[in-house]
Parts: C-alpha cells; structure tokens; sequence
C-alpha cells in the first residue's frame, strides 16, 4: 500500500450573528444576480453568432458599476467560470445524446466563494470571509476540520477555496471547506465487482485464490425505510397544502414542516450513503483491488412507464436510488476509478452450469438437476460480473469453487425482533422493583442468546444479544 494525496470537502454547518447572516443573505442574491447577468450577456453573444471565453464573461461583470456587484473580485471571477464550464458540460452532453440544454435559467441564490489567501483569513478565533475592500464582511467561528483518513485535525493552512451555502430544506448555512488529506493505494492486482440493487446497495465479489470468492452484501433497507418514511410524511402535507390558500398562515406553516422533513431526510441519506460506501471500501481495501468493475444500470430509471417494464412503486423506488452518488463516495475513499460493465442476464445465470434460469425472491436455485447449485440471489450477479470483467464473458467458477457470503448491515440499528425483546425485558425488570413482583418473579432467569442475522456469516458487530426472559 502506498499513500496518495487527493482533495476531499467537509461540510460543516454554521451559526451567524443577525448583521452576519443579513450580509450573507443579501451577498447570496447579489451572486445570483450577478450569474443571471452573465447569462443574459452569454446568449446576446450566441446570437450575434459570437463565441465568449470565460475571459470575455469575466470582463462583461467587471464592467459593471461597483454597486452592482457588491462582491470580492474573485468571486465575481468564480462566478464567470462557473458559467463557462457549466457550457462546456452541456455541450459534452449534448454530443453524447443527451437532451439538455446550456445555462439559462434564472437564479435567486447561489453559493458564495471565497479564495485562499484573498477572500478569507483568519485572525485570532474568528473565520473572516470577504466580500471586498471597503466593505463588511462575514465573521464565523473558526471550524474544527478532522482529517476522515487520519482522524487528526486539519490545519486552516491546509485548507483551499471556501464556499458558503445555504440550505434551503434546513435553513441554515453551511461552510463547504476542501483540504488535502492521503489515502492509501493499493498495490495488488485484484479485480472487484459490483451487483448493484434497490434493495441492496451493493454486493461486492474478489476471488482471494484459485478456489474462493469473497462476497459481501450490504444490506439497505434502512435507506428504503428512510425513503419510504419521507414519501408518506410529504404526501399526507402535501395534501393538506393543496386544501389551503397560497399565502395563507396555514400554507405557510405546512411548507416549513415540508421543508423539515425534507431536510431530515437529506442529512439521514446521505450518512446512509456514506455508511454503504465505508463498508464496500473496506471489502476493496482489504482485498488489495486495483480494478473495481460495476454492473451499468444506469439509465435503468429512465421510461420505465412507457416501457411498462415497472409499476408505479418500482418506479418510485428507481427515481429516488442514490445509486451515483454511493459511486462516487467509494471511488473517493478508495481510490480506483470505477468501470462499468453490461450486466444482462448476471442474476439469471448459474455461476456453476451457466444454465439459466429466472429466480424467486432473494435466493437462486439452479434448475438443473446435476448441479444443484444456491446462493444469494446478488452474490450470483456479482460472481457472474467479476467473471465477465476478467474473462470478458460468463465463464463457470469451476467445481471446487467456494463462495463465501458475508452479509452486512448499512448501519448500525436493531432488528424489529431484537427491540421487542429488548422491550419486554426492560418491562418485567421495572414490575420487578416492587416487593410484591419481585417475589412472584423469583424462580425467574435470564438467558442471553445471540441473534444471527441469517444464514450466511454475519460480521456486523452491532448486532446486540437477545435477552430471553424463561421460567
């Protein structure tokens, strides 16, 4: 393993004082206003058949009269770049077949930016961020930034260019603070792959030698509870706010709760994302992979009800899977660019036999009868996709292959199960401080017996002993 600086961003949330967050609040408008100028000024040139450099942008907003952008100059100058490469993107875009279209929409808020060394510094216990000479700026307690690799504080010297953005669902602000930390690089040569699913994230398949496959499934249902939680508190306001008047004090307040709920929601799937992410880069870690090959579903959300290829609830389910960005969180704590690969048919063909066969429920069960072959429905298309990513077609695992499963929780909760018991001894253990129970429940024990979290080898260390109470 060898070290490898790389940039990664901390998201820390801020409170400012009254003439601070007024400042800020009116900066945020002022960046917008000065974008959708750039934007008007971009299309005047298209269609006087000119082509703006970002250059050219950036002198159109410096033109302008110094109230009109009440801003640092290198904000202004962020802005102008952001927009070209915003350009670029759609253009890219659009050569790939994709239907978008440039920047033209009109902004009410937009980030602020502050560059190292001119738009912020720092004096004493306080984060000053500029908006240029002359003029207020936007004091902040000084954030405490912990390196994710070294579990170590980030020194302010370390850290790069500074955004403040507001969030609209938690109404607050947040500073966006990017810094350099090391990440360890694998020196192996194993390939990893990837089954990706809605109900589990991600299943991940290495071959360890000539006779075993590693898998790890990591299970997601906490994300679709926290999804389906969401659906249900939004639709029941959202139905109240269709029976009330726009403007209206009732209105007003269902919207703040929606916004509540939304903002909750956000900050509880993105830890999710994260938690899936760590457990799939450690498998890849642990296994020394230089390849991390995954199945491409994407786009897989797309016409699905003039396909008719899925109800109205899978396609719920499909247009709220976070799918991309668990990718880019793995690729950002492992290091491996990720490849994607066709995966049709990788959960209908036996591993064994290549006999194939439409399964049932989570498991699969090989049809033929001289094979005999089962497994977890997803570790046979991650077995089927890392056969694929390194013989470039299904080929059989052989007939002394063994696949180990190792079946993993996202995060860290009690099963339904393990709360009730939990429950139930804590119930009897309060009717057990009177005199009176406390003698009717004498010739009582309690039995510790450990929960398995199925058949497979469970290695999630948060699933707590089960308390059961016997006469």
């Amino acid at each position: 393993m060898v070290d490898k600086g790389e940039y990664r961003t901390a998201i820390v949330h801020v409170t400012l004082t009254g003439s601070s967050y007024r400042l800020a609040h009116d900066s945020c408008h002022a960046a917008a206003l000065l974008w959708n100028q750039a934007v008007d000024f971009v299309h005047g040139e298209w269609k006087a058949k000119r082509s703006p450099s970002k250059y050219d942008i950036q002198a159109h907003l410096n033109s302008l009269d110094r109230q009109d952008r009440p801003l640092h100059a290198h904000t202004t100058e962020i802005i102008a770049h952001d927009l070209h490469e915003a350009i670029k993107t759609s253009h890219a875009n659009r050569k790939n077949g994709m239907k978008v279209r440039s920047p033209w929409r009109k902004k009410n808020y937009r980030p602020l930016s502050f560059t190292k060394n001119f738009g912020w510094r720092i004096s004493k216990d306080q984060l000053h961020l500029s908006l240029g000479r002359g003029r207020p700026r936007i004091d902040v307690a000084i954030p405490t930034i912990v390196d994710s690799a070294t579990n170590k504080n980030v020194d302010p010297e370390l850290w790069g260019e500074i955004q403040l953005c507001w969030d609209q669902d938690n109404r607050r602000f947040s500073l966006h603070i990017p810094y350099q930390t090391l990440r360890e690089i694998s020196t192996g040569h194993a390939v990893t792959a990837i089954d990706e699913g809605v109900i589990n994230p991600m299943t991940l398949a290495t071959w360890v030698d000539d006779t075993t496959i590693d898998v790890t499934i990591i299970n997601g249902r906490e994300g679709r509870a926290i999804k389906r939680q969401r659906n249900k508190s939004v639709g029941q306001i959202q139905r109240k706010i269709s029976r009330c008047k726009n403007g209206s004090r009732k209105h007003r307040r269902l919207v703040m709760a929606r916004k509540k709920i939304n903002g909750k929601t956000k900050l509880a799937l993105r830890d999710f994302d994260h938690q899936v992410s760590r457990k799939a880069a450690n498998h890849v870690i642990n296994h020394n992979t230089t390849r991390l090959v995954v199945g491409d579903v994407r786009g897989i959300e797309k016409k699905t009800k003039q396909r008719r290829s899925a109800n109205r609830h899978q396609r719920q389910q499909l247009s709220q899977w976070s799918r991309g960005r668990q990718e880019g969180y793995l690729s950002e704590k492992t290091n491996v660019e990720i490849e994607h690969l066709n995966e049709s048919y990788s959960s209908q063909t036996c591993p064994a036999c290549l006999t194939p066969n439409r399964p049932s429920g989570r498991y699969y069960r090989c049809k033929n009868p001289d094979c005999g072959f089962t497994c977890h429905r997803d570790a046979v298309g991650a077995v089927n996709i890392l056969q694929k990513a390194i013989y470039g077609e299904y080929i059989p695992i052989g007939p002394d292959a063994t696949i180990r499963v190792t079946y993993l929780r996202a995060v860290e909760r009690w099963s339904l199960d393990q709360r009730k018991a939990h429950r139930k001894v804590q119930c009897q253990k309060a009717r057990a401080l009177s005199s009176a129970q406390n003698r009717a429940l004498s010739d009582v024990t309690q039995i510790s017996k450990p929960i398995l979290a199925n058949s497979f080898t469970s290695t999630d260390s948060s699933v707590p002993d089960q308390l059961v109470v016997v006469a």
